[in-house]
C-alpha cells in the first residue's frame, strides 16, 4: 500500500502567482520540485526518498491592487533600492501571493510499522522545512508533519484537511473541447482550445414581451422623426454568463515543460546551472486543471502529481488521467500548436 506524508497548513509568503501564461497559483512543477529538493536532505540511511505530490489549497492572498479603487488589479510591486548612480532601479513586474496549502506527499522505501525510521523521517522533515523555500516564497510555519501508512489514516486525513480544494488534471477536457472546437472550424489549434476553455463568457439573450416579440429600445425624441436603418435598431437583451463545456471549476495550468533544441553534451553550454549533465533549451507547457473540494477525492492516489517524460516532453500529470499538452510557438509554428495523441 502506498504511504504518504502530510505536511498540514504550510504558511507561504511571497510566492510566485506567476507561471508562464498563467496568473493566480504557482506552476505543479514548483510543488514536485520542492519534494524533490526535500527527498534530497534526507539521510542516506534511511533509505528513504518522496515521489508524487498532491495540492490542497485552504488560503491564497495574491498581492494586487486598483490603482482607481475599480477596474483592472495591477500588482502590488516592491520598491527597490536605487542603484549607485542614485536613479531608480529598472525591475521586471512580478506576481507575488501569500498562501497556505497542504501536501500529501508520496514516500518510497518506508517499511510499514518500522516506528523508529518513521520518527527520524519525520524530525529531520520538520528541521528542513524551515531552512527551504517553496514556490519561490519564504515558509513562515507548519501545523504539522505526519507518516499515513494505512487506509484509515489516509481516509481522516483527507477529512481534516477541509475545508480546502485539491488541484486534479483535466487534461481529458482539453482535448473534448478541443476536438468540438475543431469540428466547428478545421483550422482551430490546441492553444485556440485552451485560451477558449480559459475565457469568462457571456451571451446575450433577446428580452421577448408577452407576445413572444422581441423588445426594441425606444430611440431618442430628437431622433424620432428621423429614418433608421434595420442594422441601427437596438434591441433589450439581458447577459448571461456561459457556463463551460463540463463540471467543475477549471483553470489553466503550467503542466511541465517542452525541448525546443537538441540535447546538447555537459559542459558544451556556456553559463547553465550545472555543468555536469546534458542541457537543453525548454518552453513551458500548458493544460487544464480543476480545483475540487477535498471532500470528494476519494483516494490520495487520484489527485497525486508525478513527472512523465518522453522527447521532447517532460511534463507532470496524475495517475489516472490521459494528459493533452500544448507545444509552445516558435518562430516556425507560429500560430500551429502540435498535440502529441501518443504522449502518455
Amino acid at each position: 500500500m502506498q504511504q504518504y506524508i502530510l505536511l498540514k497548513k504550510l504558511n507561504v509568503q511571497n510566492a510566485n502567482a506567476i507561471a508562464g501564461l498563467t496568473y493566480g497559483f504557482p506552476a505543479i512543477t514548483n510543488f514536485l520540485g520542492f519534494a524533490h529538493a526535500l527527498s534530497r536532505k534526507l539521510p542516506e540511511n534511511l533509505q528513504v526518498t518522496l515521489g508524487g505530490v498532491a495540492v490542497i489549497s485552504h488560503k491564497n492572498n495574491v498581492h494586487v491592487r486598483q490603482p482607481k479603487g475599480w477596474g483592472d488589479y495591477v500588482f502590488a510591486l516592491t520598491r527597490n533600492p536605487l542603484t549607485q548612480h542614485g536613479n531608480t532601479a529598472p525591475i521586471n513586474e512580478e506576481g507575488r501571493m501569500n498562501m497556505q496549502i497542504s501536501l500529501l506527499i508520496e514516500v518510497e522505501g518506508l517499511v510499514a510499522g518500522d516506528q523508529a525510521t518513521q520518527q527520524l523521517l519525520q524530525e529531520k522533515i520538520r528541521t528542513s522545512i524551515p531552512t527551504m523555500r517553496l514556490a519561490g516564497g519564504q515558509i513562515t510555519g507548519f501545523e504539522s508533519c505526519e507518516v499515513l501508512n494505512d487506509e484509515l489514516a489516509q481516509q481522516k486525513a483527507l477529512r481534516r484537511l477541509m475545508p480546502g480544494f485539491v488541484l486534479l488534471d483535466r487534461s481529458d477536457y482539453l482535448e473534448a473541447h478541443f476536438s468540438a472546437l475543431q469540428a466547428k472550424q478545421q483550422n482551430t489549434s490546441m492553444f485556440d482550445a485552451w485560451c477558449d476553455l480559459a475565457k469568462l463568457k457571456y451571451q446575450a439573450t433577446a428580452v421577448e414581451n408577452q407576445a413572444g416579440e422581441i423588445e426594441q429600445i425606444d430611440p431618442p425624441q430628437e431622433n424620432a422623426a428621423s429614418e433608421e436603418s434595420e442594422e441601427s435598431t437596438k434591441i433589450k437583451a439581458n447577459w448571461e454568463y456561459v457556463a463551460k463545456p463540463n463540471a467543475g471549476y477549471l483553470v489553466p495550468i503550467a503542466a511541465g515543460y517542452y525541448a525546443i533544441s537538441e540535447l546538447y553534451a555537459a559542459g558544451e553550454v556556456e553559463n547553465v546551472r550545472d555543468k555536469t549533465v546534458p542541457v537543453a533549451f525548454a518552453e513551458t507547457a500548458y493544460s487544464v486543471g480543476e480545483w475540487q473540494s477535498v471532500h470528494r477525492l476519494k483516494e490520495i492516489n487520484n489527485g497525486v502529481w508525478c513527472y512523465t517524460h518522453q522527447t521532447p516532453w517532460y511534463v507532470a500529470k496524475t495517475a489516472k488521467t490521459t494528459t493533452t499538452i500544448l507545444e509552445p510557438d516558435t518562430e516556425s509554428q507560429a500560430s500551429d500548436t502540435v498535440f502529441d495523441p501518443d504522449f502518455l
